[in-house]
């Protein structure tokens, strides 16, 4: 006998420690989570649509499966996030002060994004379309940008990042004028 899904909606989640399976096939309409504890947690099959996560802890999290529809994080700590399987219809989520370091984007359709304030060191958004995101004062330390498409993406006030204007697609993709050395690095130009 297959199990019926639990539906939330307009809840407020604090502080709770959601088992690894109790949160499997669960729906999360308008809710909001806070300083929740969601280390290692498999949220396979779970769709949140409207929600804000605040100051919670999503590391190494599994997301398969999964959707998210217009679903915001802040000030969480999310290193090793894979959002890659997560379902692609309606994907959109923005990141205001967050700690995504090695998370992964890869192949994923995430237009206007806003990652506001965010460590990214080590995070791969190959092959994702990104056209029209925003990264303000991020630090791309080590970030993989490979067939990735950042037109009109705006990096004016991010740093360290190593894009390759041959490997991914850059029109009218903003950079301030001392951003422009990571664009140059595969051509062994030194700027100074």
């Amino acid at each position: 006998m297959a199990e019926e899904s639990i539906y939330y909606v307009d809840q407020l989640f604090e502080k709770v420690p959601f088992p690894a399976t109790g949160t499997r096939d669960t729906q999360f309409d308008g809710c909001t989570f806070k300083n929740c504890d969601f280390t290692d947690n498999d949220f396979r099959g779970c769709n949140f649509s409207q929600c804000t996560f605040e100051g919670c802890n999503l590391s190494m999290a599994k997301f398969g499966s999964i959707g998210f529809d217009q679903v915001r994080f802040s000030h969480c700590k999310m290193v090793g996030a894979d959002f890659s399987n997560a379902k692609d219809f309606l994907f959109s989520i923005d990141f205001d002060n967050c700690i995504l370091d090695y998370a992964a984007f890869m192949k994923k359709k995430n237009r206007k994004s806003r990652f506001d304030r965010c460590s990214l060191k080590g995070t791969d958004f190959s092959e994702s379309d990104l056209t029209l995101a925003r990264f303000d004062h991020c630090d791309l330390s080590g970030a993989v940008f490979m067939h990735t498409i950042l037109n009109e993406a705006n990096f004016v006030t991010s740093h360290s990042f190593i894009i390759d204007p041959e490997r991914n697609q850059l029109r009218k993709t903003k950079f301030a004028a001392d951003g422009l050395a990571g664009l140059l690095v595969n051509y062994g130009i030194i700027v100074e």
